[in-house]
């Protein structure tokens, strides 16, 4: 099985890899230099001419493993900082796993891991991945990735039309999703927005996925 999601992930990779560049989203040089000037990050998109002075909003949908949630938490906050707004969202089953270990960001903020930081900029949003709370998705891996795969993007489009429709200061600019997912590109499409794959690894185990082909070529990999 593991073998098999190997092949899988490593096709999905270099699918990806020739369509969109994987990268962290960052300000122009001529918006840092506004920025280095003493202008809030707000001020440095407005003056720039970007979307008529509203805030660029960044939708970030991390991939539902805590190891994959903590990387986009940083880059969410890092985004507000750079004077965007964020919509956050989380699953249910990893919000639960977040406030209940009592982590940094889960004290004292109730159901928003990001109560009391980002400056407010950080709409934080729960979905359901499509199994209830007390479903073992360690001892049921296979099934929980089907639900990944099948349902729980439903669940995503479902809230974004709801939360950031079109027409308004709330509509979204751009999609940040974690690069192991296979759906966000359809669901960014729908959006009407740039599509981007956030990779939460190392370089080199990119690497690894992206050639995976060439081991599988040269006998080192026996999967069909």
């Amino acid at each position: 099985v593991r073998r098999a999601t190997s092949s899988l992930c490593s096709q999905h990779l270099t699918r990806t890899t020739r369509t969109y560049t994987v990268c962290v989203l960052e300000f122009s040089r001529a918006q840092r230099r506004e920025i280095d000037m003493g202008q809030q990050p707000q001020d440095a998109v407005a003056a720039n001419g970007n979307g008529g002075g509203k805030r660029p909003h960044a939708v970030v949908i991390p991939y539902p493993l805590q190891g994959h949630v903590i990387p986009a938490v940083h880059l969410a906050l890092r985004l507000a900082a750079r004077g965007f707004a964020v919509t956050f969202v989380n699953t249910e089953s990893v919000h639960r796993q977040i406030t209940s270990s009592g982590g940094r960001h889960g004290g004292g903020g109730g159901d928003d891991i990001f109560a009391g930081a980002g400056g407010g900029a950080i709409r934080y949003e729960l979905v359901s991945d499509g199994f209830p709370l007390g479903f073992d998705r360690s001892l049921n891996h296979d099934q929980y990735m089907e639900g990944v795969l099948h349902v729980l993007p439903a669940h995503v489009d479902e809230l974004l039309r709801r939360v950031v429709g079109d027409g308004d200061d709330a509509a979204a600019t751009c999609l940040v999703a974690d690069t192991f997912f296979v759906w966000p590109a359809t669901l960014a499409r729908k959006l009407g927005v740039p599509y981007v794959s956030f990779w939460t690894e190392p370089a080199i185990i990119f690497s690894l996925y992206y050639h995976m082909d060439l081991l599988t070529k040269n006998g080192h990999f026996n999967c069909k």
